[in-house]
């Protein structure tokens, strides 16, 4: 006896000298000059406080390997690491990395975050093989936030006119549609500089004015978008699997449900039909000849095994669902883990409509 059910399917010098009297005064001229350009620096440093304090922050910086590695896969150019290095990017495990990138919608990961507050980058730290790569996007993306957080209001907003023409050129239809109405939903200043840092990383061909923008912060923008489209492909191979066993699943179900529902009607007919017969034998008489007797017992017999080939045939078909349905708890559990890599908890669908009843026998 077998059956069938469904399962729910499934978001950082001192310098000494002896000299004469003569060579003194162009000293003395020299460090004249040289306070000039000191005082001048220092009206500079005022005017540019930020730019001081990222400069004196990436002297001190010691960036750990695996921030260098991240810098150099990106395809950074100086001024992208340095300002990725400015902001002192850490890699965290993730009970430390919600302290700092706390987010809480289910569906949606956070894998990365740039504090305005303190111009911090948090990384989480993926370790799924499969996902090789995507931390370095993440580091990209966040420099870009850095990068943004620094344009004057002027660069942004002619910024913003060539990004949401870029936007537009993808199309109604781009998965990045519903993820920017997504961030806009949670804040509506978000749209802009998330199209900034995600056309940034993700989009290969973006209009002549943009790329010559980015390569201020890249020298090769591609290294980070092939690597974007590499994890993109683990997911997006999955996620079609899944649609895929999902819909044949449904298909096969309403199937089953035809034909068991068709096996039961067939069965109690089978079953009324035998019960006349055996009436009718067990009266005097029910039968004038045993040859009419025959003819009829043989009818339900012939009835009765192919029956039997519908029942074998139906299970047979009910053995093949259940496999399908195990395949399908096995790609959910794989759907679970890379969810869990990227700091995501998934909600589940909804179970289908569905019956744990057993077959007929």
């Amino acid at each position: 006896m077998s059956h069938f059910s469904t399962e729910p399917r499934h978001a950082r010098r001192d310098r000494g000298a002896r000299v004469g009297r003569g060579a003194l005064q162009a000293v003395a001229a020299v460090c004249i000059v040289g306070q000039g350009l000191v005082l001048a620096g220092a009206g500079w440093a005022a005017a540019n406080p930020r730019q001081v304090d990222d400069q004196l922050t990436v002297w001190s910086y010691e960036p750990e390997p695996t921030i260098v590695r991240y810098a150099d896969q990106a395809g950074l150019s100086e001024q992208g690491r340095f300002l990725f290095y400015a902001s002192v990017p850490e890699v965290l495990p993730p009970e430390r990395f919600d302290l700092f990138c706390s987010f809480e919608e289910t569906g949606l990961g956070v894998l990365g975050c740039y504090t305005l507050a303190d111009g911090r980058i948090f990384l989480y730290d993926v370790t799924n093989d499969d996902l090789d790569g995507y931390e370095v996007v993440v580091a990209a993306h966040e420099m870009l936030h850095a990068a943004w957080d620094r344009l004057s209001a002027e660069e942004q907003d002619a910024l913003a006119v060539l990004l949401e023409a870029d936007f537009a050129a993808l199309g109604p239809e781009h998965e990045l549609v519903e993820r920017i109405a997504e961030y806009e939903a949670l804040d509506p200043t978000s749209r802009i500089p998330e199209l900034y840092a995600i056309l940034g990383t993700e989009i290969p061909t973006l209009a002549a004015e943009l790329e010559q923008h980015y390569a201020r912060y890249f020298d090769d923008r591609s290294l980070t978008t092939d690597l974007y489209a590499r994890v993109a492909a683990v997911f997006d191979s999955l996620e079609e699997r899944l649609q895929q066993l999902s819909d044949e699943l449904d298909a096969r179900f309403a199937a089953l449900e035809a034909d068991q529902a068709e096996y039961a009607d067939a069965a109690a007919a089978l079953e009324a039909d035998i019960t006349a017969f055996n009436e009718r034998a067990s009266r005097p008489g029910g039968y004038t000849s045993q040859s009419a007797f025959e003819a009829d017992r043989q009818a339900l017999l012939d009835r009765q095994a192919a029956l039997e080939i519908e029942r074998e045939s139906l299970n047979a078909a009910v053995d093949d669902y259940n496999a399908l349905l195990e395949e399908l708890e096995e790609l959910n559990a794989e759907a679970a883990e890379l969810n869990r890599a990227i700091n995501v908890d998934a909600e589940p669908l909804p179970p289908s409509q569905g019956s744990d009843d057993d077959l007929a026998d």
